[in-house]
């Protein structure tokens, strides 16, 4: 029985690494999709849920010049998201967090990992403070400041990406946002928005979904093998963004990646 919980153990910890179960953005491949951005000089990125600012001080490093604009809703991490990053002119960091509304809501706060901050009842064991906090939808808050095109917008709000998403209607049906990167796991179980439900809301707005490793996007069709609840980072990418697809993605896998295949290489679908 030793040998085989032994076994069982080894043969998860395979798993994690053979599904890409990192958060380490230096070598899950979230460097690599800023990276690949990079070379198409990208104007405009979002961070929603940017915590301490590792991703947007990533972010600000390879995409020179780009304005990113990093939200973060608890006010104890946005403080130090702020210290972080006061000294980068092109970064632009909001206390609220971004949903389908527009108000005040309450979060669960935690001291211990901030990065765990949510609106959702997750069984985390750790203590938390719930706070009052306040949310915007991207569309409103993109007409405020101007905004008509994002190129990258990058979601990890812990169980809040349906929210977020539908707060970008405007913009999704325009065709201004051209990359989305979100996080998929354990959390979609809770609130009952899976991988299948992320690949209908992108397919219906003219993408396809891949996921992220660390050097290659793996876009392919749903699969519901693919239901793990691993994740942990996914990317969305507008089908017509052939450039995109092409620098991106490894070896594409099933139906309409093959068509993007043939246009990337010139081919009529």
């Amino acid at each position: 029985m030793l040998l085989m919980q032994k076994l069982a153990k080894v043969c998860q910890r395979y798993l994690a690494w053979h599904g890409n179960l990192s958060y380490d953005l230096h070598t899950n491949g979230e460097t690599f999709v800023l990276e690949t951005l990079a070379a198409f000089r990208p104007r405009v990125l979002f961070d929603v849920g940017a915590n301490v600012g590792d991703w947007t001080l990533a972010a600000n490093k390879r995409c020179t010049g780009a304005r990113i604009y990093a939200f973060e809703i608890a006010p104890p991490t946005f403080a130090r998201l702020e210290a972080n990053t006061r000294h980068l002119p092109y970064v632009h960091c909001q206390n609220n967090g971004l949903s389908d509304f527009e108000g005040p809501m309450r979060i669960r706060y935690y001291n211990a990992v901030p990065a765990l901050t949510t609106s959702t009842n997750y069984p985390h064991a750790l203590p938390f403070t719930e706070l009052e906090a306040h949310v915007v939808t991207g569309d409103g808050y993109a007409i405020r400041e101007g905004i008509e095109h994002i190129d990258l917008l990058k979601i990890d709000v812990e169980g809040m990406e349906e929210q977020v998403l539908k707060g970008f209607r405007g913009m999704f049906a325009r065709k201004a946002i051209d990359l989305i990167q979100f996080e998929y796991g354990r959390v979609s179980i809770l609130n009952r928005f899976l991988l299948r439900d992320f690949y209908a809301f992108f397919r219906e707005r003219g993408y396809v979904i891949g996921k992220v490793f660390p050097n290659y996007v793996d876009f392919r069709d749903y699969d519901l093998g693919d239901e793990d609840f691993m994740g942990p980072n996914y990317l969305a990418c507008r089908e017509d963004k052939t450039e995109y697809l092409k620098a991106l993605g490894g070896t594409p896998r099933r139906g309409t990646i093959h068509q993007y295949n043939r246009r990337c290489a010139g081919d009529s679908p």
